[in-house]
């Protein structure tokens, strides 16, 4: 008898016992369907807050300075932060590679406009703020040098913070108080973050970095970002960049690095990937409770064809093919539950995916495991009743009733 006559007789069983074969299954189909569901949901979760925080800016790295380490001690030099100055960002931007370089200061302070107030994330910028983000402007007018160059008290807010403060007020010429001093709202743009990833329903906002330096006493640019040509030239850039502001400020007791987004997004992934693996793993208990069912039935089908056993063994079937008859059936099984469960997952998914913000994605690779480890549960849990089928004596067993 080959395989494929074993998987017929397999099936034939399956089906002379559709309820029994069905409740056996139920671990497997529930364990598979579970795990595709809870690794589709991480996956599309991850994909979505991915693409909300790490999408934008491929091509941006920010330099920082790092100070040296005493030999000795191991202890950081004692420093101070080297002063930048607009002629760096003219260096940078000379330097082959770099689209543009960008600086920036910021503060938080709390916004003040009748009786509503909110706090705001405040970047200070220059005009070469707006040629190198994507700001995208909804109402009134981008920085003008004028506004730069007079440290004027000019603000430009979200469309978060509007819709707070000013509902369905027109906001461009309104007037709002920040630290006690008022500010003219000359513009207003889409937002940069997701209203889930606020800090405490906090608003953004855009001042000219000579204005954020004089009121609020931080340096007038306090960081500085580089934007390469593409993002295939973004590390060769950067540490270009790095290195000639390094020269630049002829510093001794430390030197400019970099970081980008990439770092930040790779460890954000293994985080979630872990996370999701292991919520999974915990659904796949289900799993190993219905390889325990699928053994307790394939016990019961051994003792029920015991005399269809001893015929074979009579009409000069070997343990050997005995053996992998019952093995062949308990995979079956097992797969059939499998295939269920992913289709039932599948099904589930999609209707998730239109109730849930983000889209799940099932994968082919999970989709390909659970249903074969579904298929060696059959076979590790099918050997015990396999074995003792094949052990059966031929005359015992005829003699069985």
């Amino acid at each position: 008898m080959n395989i494929g006559e074993s998987i017929k007789i397999a099936l034939a069983s399956i089906w002379n016992h559709k309820i029994r074969s069905l409740l056996t299954m139920l671990g497997i189909i529930i364990g598979v369907c579970a795990v595709i569901v809870i690794v589709a949901i991480g996956t599309g979760a991850k994909n979505q807050i991915t693409e909300d925080l790490f999408s934008a800016d491929k091509n941006k790295v920010e330099l920082y300075y790092e100070p040296f380490m005493e030999e000795d001690t191991g202890e950081e030099i004692i420093w101070e932060e080297p002063e930048l100055t607009e002629a760096d960002l003219d260096a940078l931007q000379s330097l082959p590679g770099v689209k543009i370089a960008i600086g920036t200061n910021s503060t938080w302070n709390s916004a003040i406009y009748d009786d509503k107030q909110m706090e705001l994330e405040i970047t200070g910028v220059g005009r070469d703020y707006f040629y190198g983000r994507n700001i995208k402007l909804l109402e009134g007018r981008y920085f003008a040098t004028m506004d730069i160059d007079n440290v004027n008290r000019a603000l430009m807010i979200d469309d978060y913070t509007r819709d707070k403060l000013f509902r369905d007020k027109d906001a461009i010429g309104e007037i709002i108080e920040v630290e006690g001093n008022p500010y003219k709202i000359i513009g207003v743009y889409k937002s940069t973050t997701p209203p889930e990833y606020r800090w405490d329903d906090s608003g953004e906002a855009l001042m000219p970095r000579s204005t954020v330096s004089m009121m609020h006493f931080t340096p007038e640019i306090a960081e500085i970002s580089v934007f390469a040509q593409s993002p295939e030239q973004l590390v060769e850039t950067a540490e270009l960049a790095a290195a000639h502001l390094t020269e630049l400020k002829e510093l001794e007791s430390g030197h400019f690095t970099y970081w980008n987004m990439d770092e930040w997004e790779e460890e954000f992934a293994s985080f979630y990937t872990t996370i999701t693996l292991f919520i999974g793993s915990i659904a796949s208990i289900s799993l190993l409770v219905g390889g325990i069912g699928v053994m307790n039935i394939m016990l019961v089908s051994v003792t029920e064809r015991t005399r269809e056993i001893g015929l074979r063994k009579a009409l000069g079937a070997t343990r050997s093919r005995i053996l992998l008859q019952f093995l062949i059936e308990a995979m079956t099984l097992t797969l059939l539950g499998g295939l269920i469960g992913i289709a039932i997952a599948v099904v589930v998914v999609t209707i998730a995916g239109q109730i849930l913000p983000f889209m799940p994605v099932v994968s082919p690779l999970v989709a390909f495991i659970g249903a074969s480890f579904s298929a060696l549960i059959g076979v590790v849990f099918g050997i015990l009743p396999a074995n003792k089928a094949s052990k059966l004596s031929p005359i015992d067993a005829l003699r069985h009733e």
